[in-house]
């Protein structure tokens, strides 16, 4: 570990940078500053109950990943649910560990946010998913993007070369996002646990916050959600938040045989650190 200082929005950091982390592309690296995560983090709002049932996330997980070249910051956060329940339409979306992710995207030149991510609703040919991009754009617009995961060596579904999928993609001017003391507010949509940035105040009486702790979305973690957590493995590509579409997913390999296999290989690397 090694530190490096910046600042955002005004205000000074000192980031611990995590040389060591495997889950990340070559040219990118894993830092950590629990006072920057805790100034951006964002604002759980759930005016309909579906995010406590059948009860409320167990923490927001988070990483800063750095691209010195380029001088990105990104803030990386994934809200984790023990267990979703959630009869969506004709599909029954019931399972243990679900993960939902936002980040928010700064320039470490000027220090300025330029663009906030949010995992929400999409068509039901990406399983009711999509991602919505908040960024300095004029208008309102709606596009399919065409991704590639990163091969196996940072993402364990990856395969040699990457997988290929497709995701929907609403890029929102960013003025339209409400913040709250630089945080952006988002709500809980539905029993999937799928977001929406807020873009009008809700009524007082339908403010109902949700506040996960805060804790540290480091390779152990990492590790757990993707070979441990047998009944819903974690799918999300988290090594290269720079690339559209930003939220990038690839479905985990289920069964017996798989299960032993990346059973075995997290008692490897566990062993092996």
């Amino acid at each position: 570990m090694s530190n490096v200082r910046l600042e955002i929005e005004g205000k000074k950091y000192e980031l611990e940078i995590d040389h060591g982390d495997p889950f990340v592309a070559p040219g990118l690296t894993v830092a950590y500053s629990s006072e920057l995560a805790e100034d951006f983090m964002p604002v759980l709002l759930d005016p309909r109950g579906k995010g406590s049932i059948p009860r409320p996330p167990d923490y927001l997980a988070y990483r800063l990943i750095v691209d010195s070249r380029a001088q990105k910051l990104c803030a990386f956060y994934e809200v984790y649910w023990r267990r979703q329940e959630c009869t969506w339409r004709e599909f029954n979306k019931d399972h243990d560990h679900d993960y939902e992710q936002i980040q928010i995207h700064f320039n470490m030149m000027s220090g300025e946010k330029e663009k906030v991510i949010i995992s929400s609703v999409g068509p039901v040919d990406y399983a009711g998913h999509g991602v919505e991009v908040y960024s300095h754009i004029a208008e309102a617009k709606v596009r399919s993007v065409e991704y590639t995961t990163s091969p196996i060596r940072n993402f364990p579904w990856g395969g040699e070369r990457g997988r290929k999928r497709k995701g929907q993609v609403k890029d929102i001017p960013i003025g339209a996002l409400i913040f709250e003391n630089r945080r952006p507010v988002v709500i809980v949509l539905n029993c999937y646990h799928a977001f929406n940035g807020m873009k009008q105040k809700l009524p007082p009486q339908e403010r109902r916050e949700i506040t996960p702790r805060l804790k540290r979305l480091n390779r152990r973690l990492i590790e757990r959600w993707y070979f441990r957590n047998a009944k819903n493995r974690f799918g999300h590509d988290v090594s290269n938040p720079f690339n559209e579409p930003y939220v990038m997913y690839f479905t985990p390999p289920e069964g017996l045989g798989a299960r032993l296999v990346y059973g075995l290989l997290w008692l490897i690397t566990s062993i092996v650190r």
